[in-house]
């Protein structure tokens, strides 16, 4: 029996190291609906090939470890992937054989799935703490149901104590192996996230700027509008209230920014205090609206900085379009970076349109 349990392992670890392969996501209870439901439909099969891989000890009674896929599953993803693998896996056990003691094996494995998903929140800041107490439970509700069937049989308390034991050195390794692959995959969407958002207003970077800018014009098929947009004396601000205050203020205006695009449309953070905006399927005049638009939000919005002033800026904005006599990404940015030089020059707190060719 020991052998043939540790093989049940073996196979338990190889399916959670085969999904962390398929899911690019880490399992957590943040994952859309529909990827939960993809979780526990897997965990189910995983249960399922357990049970085919099990442990025949009587009479249509089969022991193994199909248990631990739902709690796996289920404290780290939630009540949906808890309750679908058990779900899979009672109905996948009566492909196996009809009989009491797969009806009654149908019952645990409900109950092991409805407690999990009932307990996972509460447990879940204990860790693997947390998924070693299920699986006491599931273990516990397991030999019940067994002794209930078994008592009498030969070996009967020595093979519960090895399958027990088992179970909970295997829940644990599970438990520390699925740990390890969400914090891996939640580290490389951070170091993903990081190479493609600047770190503090949470917008594009400028290495995106220059992808998006470059893909819409070599595309040609899209009108496009740019925006370069400049806080006004933005040294002085940090000068006088902290960089700290610049800080907040950079933050805020992103959140403006943002507000303002839609439709394909992107904000980006270019550097220092220096933004742009790409508007799609956008003519020049339309762009100066919006533009104007921005300008007025930002003179008229009160910038909250970490003492509790409030603090007013202004921003000037060089707006140039690919209809301008800009063919290419490089002309286009040159025609709104002149247009944003003359805002400045000009007096700043100013929209400015590239001159038309």
């Amino acid at each position: 029996m020991v052998e043939q349990l540790v093989s049940n392992a073996a196979l338990l670890l190889a399916g959670f190291y085969i999904i962390s392969l398929v899911y690019k996501e880490p399992i957590t209870k943040e994952l859309s609906t529909n990827r939960k439901i993809g979780i526990g439909v897997w965990a189910g099969l995983l249960g399922f090939a357990l049970m085919l891989f099990g442990i025949p000890i009587s009479n249509n009674v089969i022991v193994d470890l199909r248990h631990i896929p739902i709690i796996m599953v289920g404290f780290y993803g939630g009540p949906i992937p808890a309750i679908v693998s058990a779900i899979i896996i009672v109905a996948s056990r009566f492909l196996l054989s009809v009989s009491n003691a797969a009806v009654m094996a149908a019952v645990v494995m409900l109950l092991i799935g409805i407690i999990t998903a009932v307990l996972s929140k509460r447990l879940e800041k204990y860790k693997i703490w947390g998924v070693f107490v299920l699986n006491i439970i599931a273990s516990g509700l397991v030999v019940i149901n067994l002794h209930l069937i078994l008592a009498s049989e030969p070996n009967y308390w020595f093979n519960m104590f090895m399958f027990v034991s088992i179970a909970l050195v295997i829940g644990a390794i599970s438990a520390g192996l699925m740990s390890n692959m969400i914090k891996s995959k939640q580290l490389f969407q951070k170091y993903e996230q990081d190479s493609t958002l600047d770190y503090l207003t949470k917008l594009s970077n400028v290495r995106q700027f220059d992808e998006k800018i470059n893909h819409v014009m070599d595309d040609g098929s899209r009108q496009v509008t740019l925006m370069l947009i400049d806080i006004d004396y933005f040294k002085n601000i940090n000068d006088t209230y902290g960089h700290d205050a610049g800080d907040a203020i950079l933050k805020q205006l992103a959140i403006i920014l943002k507000g303002n695009t839609a439709d394909g449309s992107e904000a980006f953070r270019n550097g220092g205090e220096e933004f742009s905006i790409v508007l799609l399927d956008c003519f020049i005049d339309e762009g100066n609206y919006f533009a104007e638009k921005i300008r007025k939000e930002t003179e008229e919005y009160d910038f909250r900085i970490p003492d509790g002033q409030t603090v007013k800026i202004t921003i000037s904005i060089g707006v140039s379009s690919c209809t301008d006599g800009a063919s290419t990404s490089e002309g286009l940015f040159k025609a709104a970076d002149e247009a944003l030089y003359k805002a400045k020059l000009t007096g700043r707190n100013r929209v400015c349109v590239a001159d038309r060719i």
